[in-house]
Order: structure tokens, then C-alpha cells, then sequence
């Protein structure tokens, strides 16, 4: 059943603003995280405003994904009092709370002007178009319509610059519009979404981002299973396209394929050698504080302590008897297993955050795997079809393989990803309170 998407009789300005900056979010991620940040906040602010106006603090203080959020929210901060730094983890954790703002003020202002979701989908398919062009343009010409030029031969950064996170902008947000096409009154809603992911695949490819691509394989085989609308064109107009793009620069391919081979040779699994040995060094840590963790930030500045480099000493040198000496280069190449982060948010909260807020962002996986389970055993044995059910399913499987264990990944912590992960939460808490 299609949710009602009638314009509020009496829009106030308040109302316009709020549907205007929600609507727009789709652009300002393609800005960078100020403007992203800047209006996340404005949005929870307005939030307060209303809610303090309507008084109905007893209503969002009786909702149990509220409360979660706020266990988190407190634990980050208790955690930041045994911190190895306090300042520096109290700068992470205090402004944390503009996210869970952010997650309720999308759910409560989706739900009061439901026309947002229709102008969210026009704005991200303005963007996508323009992206398609610009992309192709870069990849004719060397550069992009802003004179932005390539920044790797096997690498397409469009309107992102140096920035090489295209692929990630469009795969995490592609679940949102996919689904708001089963919210819509569309007619046509499988041929929309069918262009949809077509653009989005070719894109994809040109970014040659490996977790989005893995991102996009896994929503492609969770949406054709669920629809079953469009797969055979799908994959031939696929296969042609990406064929034509290999024909004229198989830079890309080789990205993703070739170097995740050798990858897959050095190190037996498909990350690198590299992140390796952030990970030793993140579960190092981990084994040092279990319970609480180092705290947030703490990967950055504790990984070249010297016994976290002694054990990374020893990993290489008996990785040099498994591999050999052919493996010297590129073992050797890195002292430590240091970086901003380890490359893995699970291992970000086991080594900043120790056991136990590894177990309350492991909850949101957790949560998502099981009611995407459910909805399948319905969907394929109780044959419930529902357009409601499905954009609820499709938003939650965005957030599972974000947050899907065994893959490399940013930070948690990045503005720039807290933002976007969470307007996924955002949008499927707006549709949890929907009646059939």
C-alpha cells in the first residue's frame, strides 16, 4: 500500500525550510562534510524547537530506538573519561549527539511532510544524471566540466575532486531511492529503478571502489530477488556497457579485478597486506583494554607505540618464512600498522571502544539480519508483498552490508560516514510507525 504523499495544507516557513534542507541532502554529501554537518545540525535544531514547542518530549523519550541511541551516546562519553586522552575523545564523543538529533528529526519531519521523500528522489536523480555526465566527460577529456582533471588513470572522481568516494556517495544512498520508488505512486517503478541501476552500476565501475562495488553486487542480488522485475536486460545492457568501457580503458578493470588477484595471492584473503597489519594492531589493542576499550581516537595515536611496532615486527618476519622472500617488498614496506583508523568499524570499537560498544553497534547488524530474515521467510513462504514492507527491507539491507563485519571500511566516527550511515537510520525509523 502507498503511503499518502499530499502536501500539509498550511506550510509555514519552518515547514519549507525543513523539506527544502532534507530534500537538498543529496547534494551538499557531494559538497564535502561541512555543508552536510552544518545542515544536519540546523535540522536537529529545528527538531528541538518543534518538539519543545509541541511538547512531546514523552513521546520521543518512549520510543526504544531513542533510548538506544541514547545508551550509546552516554556510553561514549563515560567511556572518554578512561580515555588515553580525554580531550581528544570528548571532541568525538560530545558532538555525537547531533547524530542521534539528526536520525529523529528525518524520521519525525519525513513522517509530517511526506512530499520529502518524492523531492529527496528528484534531487539525488538530478545529481546521479549530472555525475553520469560529468563522469564520462572526465573519463573523454582528462577532466570535468569544472576543469577538475582525473586524478588516477583507472579511478573517475567526478564532481568529488580528490575526493575518490563516488562510488560510496551513490551505494549508500541508492537503497533510500530505490525504495522511495515503493512509496511513490509510480506506474512505472520497476523501469524507473531498472535506469536507476543501471546508471548506478556504470558509475560504480568507473570509481573502481571495491567495498562499493561490493556494496552494489549485494543490493543488486537483494533487490532482483525480491522483485524479480527486469534481471535478464539488466545484466545483457550491463555486460554491453561495461564491455564498451573496457574496450576503451581497461584501467578500470584492472583495478578491481587484477589488483584484488594479487591482493588475494599476497595475503590469502581479498584486503591488503596493509590493512593487515592495521588489523593486527587494532586487535593488539584490543587484548591490552577489552572491556573499555582505549577510546574514541585512540588508534591514530597509540599504533606506533613501540610494543604495537614490535608486534608488527614479528608478523612480518614470519609472514617472510610462509611467503618468502619475493614477499620482502611489500612486506617490509610498512613499519607499523598505524593509520587515522584501522579500516574495519568493528575493529575501530573493539580497540577505541573495547567489548562492551562493540556490542551496542553490534546490536544494529544484529537487528538488521534478523529482520531481514524474517522478511524473506514471509516474502517467499507467506507470499506477503507489500510496497511498504519492501521499502522498509530495502533501506534495512542498506544498512546491513554497511554494516556487514568482515569488510574494510572508513571510520565510523568520519563526519562524512556518520551522516551518511544515518540517514539510512533516519529514513527506516520513519516508516516503522506507518500502518498498512
Amino acid at each position: 500500500m502507498n503511503i499518502s504523499l499530499n502536501t500539509p495544507n498550511k506550510e509555514t516557513k519552518i515547514g519549507n525550510l525543513i523539506i527544502l534542507i532534507i530534500s537538498l541532502l543529496p547534494f551538499f554529501f557531494i559538497t564535502g562534510p561541512f555543508l552536510t554537518d552544518f545542515n544536519s545540525i540546523i535540522i536537529g535544531i529545528i527538531f528541538l524547537y518543534i518538539i519543545s514547542k509541541e511538547k512531546k518530549w514523552k513521546e520521543l523519550f518512549n520510543n526504544y530506538y531513542f533510548i538506544y541511541f541514547l545508551v550509546i551516546f552516554f556510553y561514549l562519553n563515560l567511556n572518554s573519561f578512561f580515555s588515553f586522552n580525554k580531550e581528544i575523545s570528548f571532541s568525538k564523543s560530545i558532538p555525537f549527539i547531533r547524530i542521534i538529533l539528526f536520525i529523529f528529526a528525518l524520521s519525525f519531519f519525513l513522517q509530517r511532510y511526506t512530499q520529502i521523500y518524492k523531492y529527496f528522489f528528484y534531487c539525488f536523480i538530478f545529481f546521479l544524471s549530472l555525475i553520469l555526465l560529468d563522469s564520462f566527460i572526465q573519463l573523454l577529456f582528462g577532466q570535468n566540466i569544472f576543469g577538475i582533471k582525473i586524478a588516477y588513470q583507472n579511478r573517475i572522481s567526478s564532481l568529488f575532486d580528490d575526493e575518490l568516494i563516488m562510488g560510496s556517495y551513490i551505494t549508500r544512498l541508492l537503497p533510500i531511492i530505490i525504495s522511495v520508488t515503493f512509496i511513490i505512486d509510480y506506474k512505472k517503478k520497476y523501469f524507473i529503478n531498472f535506469i536507476i541501476l543501471i546508471i548506478s552500476t556504470i558509475l560504480v565501475f568507473l570509481s573502481a571502489e571495491r567495498l562499493a562495488m561490493f556494496y552494489l553486487v549485494s543490493f543488486l542480488i537483494f533487490y532482483f530477488l525480491i522483485t524479480r522485475k527486469y534481471i535478464f536486460k539488466f545484466f545483457i545492457a550491463i555486460l554491453c556497457l561495461l564491455f564498451l568501457i573496457h574496450s576503451y580503458n581497461q584501467n578500470f578493470t584492472l583495478r578491481i579485478i587484477d589488483s584484488t588477484i594479487k591482493q588475494i595471492k599476497q595475503t590469502e584473503s581479498i584486503t591488503s597486506y596493509r590493512h593487515s597489519l592495521h588489523y593486527k594492531t587494532a586487535f593488539d589493542m584490543f587484548l591490552d583494554k577489552k572491556i573499555f576499550g582505549h577510546g574514541l581516537k585512540a588508534f591514530r595515536y597509540i599504533c606506533s607505540d613501540y610494543k604495537y611496532e614490535s608486534l608488527i615486527k614479528e608478523k612480518q618476519d614470519k609472514d617472510i618464512l610462509i611467503y618468502g622472500e619475493k614477499a620482502d617488498s611489500y612486506i617490509k614496506e610498512f613499519k607499523n600498522g598505524c593509520n587515522t583508523h584501522p579500516h574495519n568499524i568493528y575493529l575501530e570499537f573493539l580497540s577505541e571502544l573495547g567489548l562492551i560498544g562493540f556490542l551496542l553497534f553490534f546490536t544494529i547488524f544484529l537487528y538488521a539480519l534478523l529482520n531481514i530474515i524474517s522478511f524473506l521467510i514471509k516474502f517467499y513462504i507467506f507470499k506477503i508483498n507489500d510496497n511498504l514492507v519492501i521499502c522498509k527491507n530495502l533501506i534495512l539491507f542498506g544498512i546491513f552490508i554497511q554494516m556487514f563485519p568482515l569488510l574494510p571500511s572508513g571510520s565510523y566516527f568520519n563526519n562524512y560516514m556518520l551522516l551518511i550511515f544515518h540517514i539510512s537510520v533516519g529514513f527506516y525509523l520513519s516508516l516503522i510507525k506507518i500502518k498498512k
